[in-house]
């Protein structure tokens, strides 16, 4: 498929076909708000790829805590631009596997994945971990270089998976940055957490600082986000090889 080249998956992988909505309504237990976003803002859903030992010679993987015997690419059709990540949750929780999720609106694209371990309670049931996205991004985005499965591992589906994981996890930092040095997956992840705890603190007390009236209080709080923005920065001040 011409619009996935960057990905250089062989043909042998490629599916093409439409997930219809139906399998979520039925499956994901969705109610009336997730109902109304699956049908105001997904056009169309469709199974690009599936990558299982049937159609490329990679083994699957299995443990006590992961079982990827494939992985998928799986491609959302927008009708406008939100509530991606609650979409992605219910699409990898409805279908139980490592997938590559890619968003598009207009010409762009918008890349999700996540580990996933298997519910222990349930195990017909996977848990998500930490989501990464991507952001808005153009043709000419350096990240799709980064992406050619054929550079990845393909020792299982859970290497290859992480070494996905891993490229789309550096290039997410890589832009918020000072100085440049090289970096792990794992690295980039943890600071992408960081960075997005110390925001939403910073965004919350930034709300209390408008509702607050008393001036000694004002102090407070504008000291509270001076040592967050400090804190944010200290870390930024690493950086990272693309």
């Amino acid at each position: 498929m011409e619009a996935y080249r960057f990905l250089n998956i062989p043909d042998s992988c490629f599916v093409g076909s439409t997930i219809y909505k139906k399998l979520f309504y039925e499956n994901a237990d969705l109610g009336v708000r997730d109902k109304a976003i699956f049908t105001d803002v997904i056009e169309k859903i469709r199974w690009v790829y599936c990558l299982k030992p049937e159609t490329i010679n990679i083994p699957s993987f299995k443990d006590q805590i992961r079982d990827y015997p494939e992985v998928e690419v799986i491609e959302v059709r927008l009708k406008k631009d939100t509530s991606l990540k609650r979409i992605a949750e219910i699409i990898m929780r409805t279908i139980p596997y490592p997938m590559l999720l890619i968003f598009k609106w207009e010409d762009k694209k918008q890349l999700y994945v996540a580990h996933q371990k298997i519910n222990q309670n349930d195990s017909s049931k996977n848990t998500i971990e930490y989501f990464i996205a991507t952001g808005w991004l153009d043709s000419k985005s350096f990240l799709f270089a980064k992406l050619d499965i054929k550079e990845m591992r393909f020792t299982n589906y859970y290497t290859l998976y992480s070494d996905l994981v891993d490229a789309i996890s550096i290039y997410k930092v890589a832009d918020i940055v000072k100085d440049k040095v090289p970096i792990t997956g794992i690295e980039a992840r943890e600071l992408a957490k960081q960075i997005e705890e110390i925001d939403g603190q910073i965004t919350s007390l930034r709300a209390r600082l408008k509702k607050e009236s008393q001036f000694n209080r004002k102090m407070e709080l504008n000291i509270e986000i001076k040592k967050l923005e400090q804190k944010k920065d200290k870390l930024l001040g690493g950086a990272y090889e693309r």
